[in-house]
């Protein structure tokens, strides 16, 4: 392997590394729900629309393409190669952040309840909690400025 080809390795195997989860059988909480005081009211789900979560942007696809840009516009001789590469840097790390946002979006659902004092709610979350059809008897759980929608329990 080349020497110029190991930023290119380290880049590419970190981004691959950083989207690995490990299953889990039981029910993921977000960790800021946790030890938190939360009210619970029952309801009826009125609506459901299908959403995306946006991704995160740490830094990592930024600097990544830049490095693969970088690399990929290296070659050229003088002030011009020098501006070449410069170019694909400032391409590369363009391109790496919009592929890290896209790569880290997650699938959700905007769920509106109806609670059973007549007054209407709506959630954003992850569909990895659960999907939820119209009709659906659900319990909305909130406090600490956050909420979620589990089913209820008859």
């Amino acid at each position: 392997m080349k020497l110029t080809n190991i930023p290119l390795f380290l880049a590419a195997a970190g981004l691959l590394l950083s989207g690995c989860t490990l299953p889990s059988s039981r029910r993921v909480v977000p960790a800021g729900q946790a030890n938190v005081l939360q009210r619970s009211d029952l309801g009826v789900v009125t609506s459901v629309r299908e959403v995306n979560i946006e991704g995160r942007r740490t830094g990592l696809g930024t600097l990544g393409g830049g490095m693969v840009g970088a690399a990929a516009g290296s070659g050229g001789r003088g002030v011009g190669g020098a501006l070449v590469q410069a170019s694909a840097a400032v391409a590369g790390a363009v391109a790496g952040q919009a592929v890290e946002e896209a790569a880290t979006r997650q699938r959700a659902q905007e769920i509106t309840v109806r609670l059973e004092d007549g007054s209407t709610v709506t959630v954003v979350q992850e569909a990895s909690t659960g999907l939820f059809m119209d009709g659906d008897r659900v319990r909305v759980l909130h406090g600490g400025g956050q909420a979620r929608v589990t089913m209820a329990v008859p």
